[in-house]
């Protein structure tokens, strides 16, 4: 876990007259509290167990069973971290992450097939996570239905 993250978890633990049961906490409060980000673990651990339970393929599975394995895969992401993850936390996590992987083979694609004069437009290149992701999203998804 990032450090600075650690320091701001711990500091709001330790106010004073604020405790974790504390009924009295203002929505302002609530509000203001962010948690960290995803550490680069925390994302390989759900990209890799999404990948193994084949979540993607998610209108073969009975809600019940996806939730259970969605309940798993939070499970493993708190067992190495102190912030604790919700299965809504980890469920909007991995829509961003196909999210961004989309988007980005969407920019490549569209610069491969660019015409005009000059030199190609560089592509982005896409790092180890959004690899494993994009290994998972079918090439229509990116490029349309051909026809």
């Amino acid at each position: 876990m990032n450090p600075k993250c650690l320091e701001r978890h711990q500091e709001e633990d330790n106010r004073p007259g604020i405790s974790q049961e504390d009924p009295h906490k203002t929505q302002e409060m609530e509000k203001k509290k962010r948690k960290c980000r995803f550490s680069a673990e925390e994302q390989e651990i759900q990209v890799k167990e999404v990948m193994e339970h084949q979540l993607f393929v998610t209108s073969k599975l009975p809600i019940s069973r996806r939730e259970a394995i969605w309940q798993q895969i939070v499970d493993k992401i708190n067992s190495v971290t102190k912030v604790q993850r919700t299965v809504i936390e980890c469920k909007k996590r991995w829509h961003d992450c196909k999210r961004r992987t989309k988007e980005k083979m969407s920019r490549n694609r569209k610069a491969a097939l660019q015409t005009g004069g000059g030199s190609p437009a560089p592509q982005e290149a896409l790092d180890h996570m959004e690899e494993m992701v994009a290994a998972v999203i079918p090439e229509e998804i990116v490029t349309g239905i051909q026809g």
